[in-house]
């Protein structure tokens, strides 16, 4: 069965690739194979820009929960999303209903 791509997959692994994250991370952040991720950059000219990242980088890298694009620099440290609309959303998807007890 073969699953077609959305625009947010496409926005989030271009951003991912923009701050120079390798395929693997950005496979293994968005559920993708690395092999998948790889294919949509070289199609859609998602080319890295700076230098490599390191391992400690990637393993710390503070991505939004919602949809997974990194963090600006700016952001205040612990943040967890990158706007009001990811923290919203994220927050509707992820809640949990408890029944009432009567």
């Amino acid at each position: 069965m073969r699953r077609t791509m959305t625009e947010q997959q496409l926005e989030q692994i271009a951003a991912l690739r923009r701050e120079n994250y390798p395929y693997s991370f950005i496979g293994r952040e968005l559920g993708l194979s690395p092999n998948t991720v790889k294919s949509i950059c070289q199609r859609k000219g998602f080319a890295a820009s700076g230098a490599r990242k390191t391992k400690a980088e990637k393993q710390n890298a503070p991505l939004c929960r919602y949809c997974h694009k990194p963090l600006p620099e700016t952001k205040r440290r612990g943040a967890l999303f990158c706007s009001d609309y990811c923290r919203t959303k994220w927050y509707r998807e992820n809640r949990k209903v408890t029944a009432i007890r009567t």
